[in-house]
C-alpha cells in the first residue's frame, strides 16, 4: 500500500542510499535478525533469541492482530541491508470501559553507524500516517526515558509496577500435608474461564487492553517457545474436587533478572484469595528453582507484575517486602477533542456520582496554543475544539502535554501542579469539575504483543 503526503510517501528515498518502505513477508528472518543484534539493553549480547522468536511470530501471517508488512525498513539500496526498523500493532483498547482504538509502535532499533540521522523520526511519521488512516485516536509505546517525546509523546499512563516474594518469604508447607491446590497446564477448553478471569482483572484498570478468544489461542498456543512474549499457563483446582477450577495463574517461561515473574492470578467469585496464594507462591518457588537449575541461573524472588494495585497486594504485605514503582507508557493523543467526546460516557457517570451531579456550564481547558471546552449540560458532556487567545484564557491551563497525564489517571491534578507551576487553575468549577472528570486512578495493561 503507498501511503501518500510529502513526508510519509513511501517507498521513499531518504538520500545517502538509503530507501524507506514497508516490510513484505520475504523480509520476516532479516528483520528478526536485524532486532535481534540490535536492539539490546546495557549488558546484553547478541542475538537476543527471545526478541528474534517473537518477531518471527509477529510476521508469521497467524498473528490475530499483527499483518507481516507491518513493519517500517529502512534499508541500503546497494546492499538491501536494514539498517533501521520499526513496526506498528493496531489493537482496541478501553477507558473505563469505553472501547477505542489504539496503535503501538514498536521495537524500535537502528544500526548504531546509522544513529543520529532522523531515520526512527522518519518512519515515525509514517507509522503516526498509518495510525490515523486506521483510526487510532491514541497511539503508545514503551522505552527508554525521554526519547518518544519528541515525536509528540507524554508518559501518562502507568507501566509495571509491581511486588517481590523474596524466597525466604514463601510459606511453608505444614509438615504432613498436602498441597490443597494443584496447577495444571491450561488446555483449549479453558480458554473461556482464562478469558473471564483475565477481564475480571481487567475491569480493576482505568485502562485495559481487552483480548478476545482468537488471541488468547494464538497467545496460550501458537507462539514459539523461545519467544519472550510466551508464557505459562495453569489452571489451579482444590485438591480432590474433580477437575473444578477455582483460579489461573500466568507466569513467565524463563527467569529475569534473578526472578520469576508471574503476570496474572486471579480466582473466581466467591473464592477467597487467601485460600490458594500460599500454593500458589510454593509453585512459583518450585518453577523458579526448576528454571535456575535448567538454565544456569540464580533464583532470588518471585515477581508479581500486576501493576500498582491488586488484591494480593493487601492479602499478603508482609510477605511482599520490595515495591517497585510503575514507570510509564508513552502517550500520544493527536486529535485531543475527539478522544474526550469519544469517553465522555465515563466523565458523565464520574460527575452523576458526585457532589457536582447535575452540573451545567462549561469548563475550557488551555493547552496555551490550543485547547478543548467541555459543554456540560444537566450531567451530559460534550466536547469541542477552542483556541486560548491570550496565556490567560482558559478555567485549566496546561503546558506542553501535561493535561494527558490526569486524562489517563497518572497523576492527580494537584500533583500536576505541584510539579509545574504554570499549570493553572483559575476558576471555581475547574477546582471543582476536573478532580471529579479526571480523577488519579491505577492502569494495568497488558498490550496484545
Amino acid at each position: 500500500m503507498l501511503v501518500t503526503g510529502k513526508m510519509t510517501e513511501i517507498p521513499r528515498d531518504l538520500g545517502d542510499g538509503l530507501l524507506l518502505r514497508r516490510s513484505r513477508p520475504a523480509d520476516r528472518e532479516n528483520v528478526a535478525e536485524f532486532h535481534a543484534n540490535t536492539l539490546l539493553d546495557i549488558g546484553e549480547e547478541p542475538p537476543l533469541e527471545r526478541l528474534y522468536s517473537w518477531i518471527l511470530d509477529l510476521m508469521s501471517g497467524e498473528h490475530p492482530t499483527f499483518a507481516p508488512d507491518d513493519f517500517t525498513v529502512v534499508e541500503e539500496v546497494a546492499t538491501g541491508k536494514i539498517v533501521s526498523s520499526m513496526m506498528l500493532m493496531s489493537q482496541t483498547w478501553t477507558y473505563d470501559g469505553i472501547s477505542f482504538p489504539f496503535g503501538q509502535p514498536d521495537i524500535v532499533s537502528t544500526d548504531p553507524a546509522y544513529r543520529r540521522r532522523g531515520l526512527v523520526r522518519a518512519q515515525m511519521e509514517v507509522i503516526h500516517a498509518w495510525s490515523a488512516e486506521r483510526g487510532e485516536l491514541v497511539q503508545g509505546i514503551t522505552g527508554i526515558p525521554w526519547y518518544y517525546r519528541q515525536f509528540g509523546y507524554e508518559m501518562a499512563l502507568s507501566l509495571d509496577g509491581n511486588r517481590v516474594a523474596y524466597r525466604a518469604n514463601v510459606p511453608a508447607l505444614e509438615e504432613g500435608k498436602e498441597e490443597p491446590y494443584t496447577f495444571r497446564p491450561a488446555a483449549t477448553d479453558d480458554v473461556p474461564f482464562i478469558m473471564a478471569m483475565y477481564e475480571q482483572e481487567a475491569a480493576r484498570s482505568l485502562v485495559a487492553a481487552p483480548r478476545d478468544e482468537e488471541f488468547w489461542r494464538f497467545d496460550l498456543f501458537g507462539r514459539s517457545d523461545r519467544s519472550g512474549a510466551a508464557k505459562e499457563c495453569r489452571v489451579i483446582e482444590r485438591q480432590g474436587q474433580g477437575g473444578v477450577p477455582v483460579g489461573v495463574l500466568i507466569h513467565a517461561r524463563r527467569l529475569w533478572s534473578h526472578d520469576l515473574g508471574a503476570r496474572l492470578f486471579e480466582v473466581k467469585p466467591g473464592e477467597p484469595l487467601l485460600g490458594p496464594t500460599p500454593s500458589v507462591m510454593r509453585y512459583l518457588d518450585s518453577v523458579g528453582d526448576a528454571y535456575a537449575k535448567r538454565d544456569g541461573g540464580d533464583f532470588r524472588g518471585i515477581r508479581f507484575d500486576f501493576g500498582e494495585e491488586h488484591p494480593l497486594y493487601e492479602t499478603i504485605p508482609e510477605r511482599l517486602p520490595k515495591i517497585s514503582r510503575p514507570y510509564a507508557w508513552f502517550i500520544r493523543v493527536p486529535d485531543l477533542a475527539a478522544f474526550v467526546g469519544r469517553i465522555a460516557p465515563a466523565l458523565e457517570t464520574r460527575l452523576a456520582a458526585s457532589p457536582q451531579s447535575g452540573y451545567s456550564g462549561d469548563v475550557t481547558i488551555s493547552l496555551y496554543r490550543d485547547g478543548i471546552r467541555l459543554r456540560i449540560v444537566a450531567g451530559r458532556v460534550a466536547v469541542e475544539r477552542w483556541k486560548p487567545e491570550r496565556v490567560e484564557d482558559g478555567d485549566a491551563a496546561f503546558p506542553d502535554l501535561t493535561f494527558l497525564q490526569i486524562l489517563f489517571g497518572f497523576r492527580s491534578l494537584v500533583d500536576v501542579q505541584c510539579a509545574f507551576p504554570d499549570c493553572l487553575v483559575a476558576t471555581d468549577n475547574a477546582r471543582a469539575l476536573l478532580p471529579v472528570l479526571f480523577p488519579k486512578r491505577a492502569s494495568s495493561v497488558w498490550s496484545g504483543g
